[in-house]
């Protein structure tokens, strides 16, 4: 009947798409199943919705990426669904913005620039992630590049651009913290690396501190009066500020002075006066690894060593966060930091032995070697 919307399938689709009306604007959009009975009824659901005013959106209208050609001749990003990603990224001041938009960059050559929000279909989805599975890309790095279309449709979604989003479902992925060194690992590694990252490692391996918080960590941030670093809030990947004392660390504060004495610049660990950079740490972390024996050992292992080396030392689990930048108990679980000490005591309390008893050596706090 006139008005009441129609169903069709395009060439070369076995599923059942919708064509209807709102507002004199016409919509079309695919109902996702090859049963016409269950495309009809979503159909009688949509023109339901349609004279009640609760359908809103032109799907037809929204792409997934829409560029003008600038005046130096190179395209600028003006609209669509990746347009809404990144704008909310840069209100938000997400530090994260590079990695989204290179999770966006392999979805828009998969899908197309010009692809309509309707044609994003679950199936296209699936066929986009075994795509890029085969390509080598990790499982969670594929569960990135989703979520950040995720989130493309749902801010289509509230800004009144759709109506519906596909459904899109993550692949469980195991990503449990698991990787520590012992002290003659560590001592081997060091061994191993040029100086200039060597200095780094062995900070990293005391502070528990992310790569980059401490390769751009600037001499600004070391209150030598007071004995401690101070991370600013725009340093630190959890947008939080951050103070760790090195007053009562030798080890720290040794290294600290010895690289005051190489001092060039504004940074505390850098090559020629300039930061360190990424791809200087790789490759001399790669060649240390495999020549200590310790080949798919990551830089990040040694945030989990630190952890576990405080928490053998007796420090608080809320001590621990505070010092190395974890903001929930839920993410510092996810390292895996048991207090082997405690768990032990807990074993012997059930055949009746104390730790004094037993004769277990003291716990100590972490060294550098």
């Amino acid at each position: 009947m006139r008005g009441q919307g129609r169903l069709y399938k395009p060439q070369g689709c076995q599923r059942w798409w919708m064509d209807y009306s709102l507002d004199k604007t016409r919509h079309r959009e695919p109902s996702g199943t090859t049963d016409r009975r269950e495309a009809l009824r979503l159909l009688r659901d949509r023109v339901g919705k349609r004279e009640k005013g609760e359908l809103v959106g032109r799907p037809d209208r929204v792409v997934f990426a829409e560029y003008v050609q600038g005046d130096d001749g190179k395209d600028r990003l003006v609209g669509g669904l990746r347009a809404l990603v990144e704008q909310d990224y840069r209100l938000k001041g997400r530090r994260s913005l590079d990695r989204v938009q290179g999770a966006l960059a392999h979805l828009e050559t998969f899908l197309g620039r010009g692809a309509k929000a309707p044609t994003i279909t679950t199936a296209r989805l699936n066929a986009y992630a075994e795509q890029r599975l085969a390509e080598g890309a990790a499982r969670a790095t594929v569960n990135y590049e989703k979520a950040a279309l995720r989130r493309a449709f749902r801010l289509a979604l509230e800004q009144g651009l759709l109506a519906t989003m596909p459904h899109l479902k993550t692949a469980a992925v195991e990503n449990r913290r698991s990787g520590f060194f012992d002290e003659g690992e560590l001592a081997a590694l060091l061994l191993e690396l040029p100086p200039d990252v060597r200095g780094l490692v062995q900070f990293l391996a005391v502070t528990g501190w992310r790569r980059d918080e401490a390769r751009l960590l600037p001499w600004a941030a070391v209150d030598w009066e007071g004995n401690v670093l101070r991370l600013e809030s725009a340093r630190s990947k959890s947008g939080e500020p951050r103070v760790f004392p090195f007053r009562l660390a030798p080890p720290l504060k040794a290294l600290l002075d010895a690289r005051w004495e190489a001092k060039d610049g504004l940074y505390v660990f850098h090559r020629n006066g300039q930061p360190l950079g990424v791809g200087a740490i790789r490759s001399a972390w790669k060649r240390a690894t495999r020549r200590a024996g310790l080949v798919g050992r990551l830089v990040h292992d040694l945030r989990r060593t630190a952890a576990r080396d405080w928490r053998r030392a007796g420090l608080a689990e809320s001590d621990i966060m505070a010092l190395c930048g974890w903001e929930t108990r839920e993410m510092f679980k996810r390292y895996c930091i048991r207090d082997e000490a405690a768990l032990a005591q807990a074993v012997g309390r059930r055949y009746g032995i104390t730790a004094a008893q037993s004769g277990a050596p003291v716990a100590s706090g972490p060294e550098l070697s």
